[in-house]
């Protein structure tokens, strides 16, 4: 008889206790069926109606890694959200997520706009041949001026080609064209280190940049000594070339493009100068807001992530209270593994 229960207890018990052995990680839990009542003793009973709870799930909350959950919403805010459950929280950093990157799209493109819509203005009507021609009318009125220091320097030789050549279609010079205008600007940078604004007396402070280059377009706009290179700039014509000196060899007034009206403003500088500068300078806050926008985006993913990680962790303090609790009553508990 006692070998019949050994056999009997090997058969069954020790198959379930290897099956708990090799599993020491529930992946889900079965409350048991109750036996009737006269079948099953009292602290039988009264485990079965306490309920079955242990390990790291409690009525199918599950422990969170909080790395893990830290890391999805540092990658795509508010996957660290859906990680925890928390679909609320999710939803509105998804939301703050599209309505930034809309926004640094829209002013990103409308930055973008505005860039070659002012790049396409200054190669139709700023001209460096223009501003060289200036240049050098420029050195002779301020040889002439009495007291003035003189300006030891020969005008500049203008390549004849390129007084025909088309500034409003660059992408089509050959590469002679585009060496002939980095000549003319290099001539340009040397006699501008040896004028000065007469009102003042002082040196010019800036050097006209390479044709294309960022502080190309950003100069002729912005400073005023750059005024004359524009076509609506008051100039007199001869023999089809743009002359600030008149037939008996006078000066114009407008020679001196810094010169003060009496209200404070420039006197000559034209139209054309003006709008381009507003222009520029709309274009260029479109580039500053969407700049100012990937800082919102940098924080956003920061926010949410560290949210993340918080909540994970807080969630996995209440889920070790509340098994904790329970593990402090008798309970029964079977573990399957699937």
């Amino acid at each position: 008889m006692m070998v019949r229960r050994v056999l009997l207890f090997a058969r069954w018990v020790l198959p379930c206790a290897v099956l708990i052995l090799k599993t020491p990680v529930a992946t889900a839990q079965v409350r048991p069926a109750s036996p009737p009542a006269a079948y099953a003793p009292a602290a039988l009973r009264a485990a079965l109606a306490f309920g079955p709870v242990s390990g790291p799930m409690y009525k199918g909350q599950a422990a969170r890694s909080v790395p893990l959950a830290f890391g999805l919403s540092a990658l795509v805010p508010g996957a660290g959200q859906v990680y925890n459950r928390e679909w609320v929280k999710a939803a509105a950093a998804v939301a703050i997520e599209l309505g930034v990157l809309w926004g640094w799209s829209s002013w990103r493109e409308k930055g973008a706009e505005g860039r070659d819509a002012y790049q396409a203005m200054a190669h139709m009507h700023w001209s460096p041949v223009r501003y060289s021609l200036w240049l050098n009318d420029y050195t002779v009125y301020l040889n002439t001026l009495p007291g003035g220091p003189p300006v030891d320097a020969e005008p500049i030789a203008i390549d004849p080609a390129l007084f025909s050549l088309d500034f409003s279609q660059p992408g089509g010079w050959s590469t002679v064209q585009q060496l002939a205008v980095r000549r003319l600007i290099l001539d340009i940078r040397a006699l501008e280190t040896r004028v000065y604004h007469p009102q003042t007396g002082a040196r010019f402070s800036h050097q006209l940049p390479f044709f294309a280059e960022q502080q190309y377009y950003e100069l002729i706009g912005k400073y005023f000594q750059f005024a004359p290179g524009w076509d609506d700039y008051y100039a007199l014509t001869r023999d089809g070339r743009a002359t600030w000196i008149d037939a008996d060899g006078n000066f114009i007034d407008s020679i001196d493009p810094e010169a003060t009206a009496a209200d404070g403003t420039k006197a000559f500088a034209s139209d054309r100068f003006f709008h381009y500068a507003a222009r520029h300078g709309e274009a260029n806050d479109y580039f500053r807001r969407a700049s100012r926008v990937t800082i919102l985006l940098f924080a956003n993913h920061l926010l949410t992530a560290v949210e993340a990680a918080i909540s994970a962790k807080l969630q996995n303090d209440r889920l070790r209270v509340r098994v904790g609790q329970h593990q402090a009553e008798p309970a029964l508990v079977l573990q399957l593994s699937f």
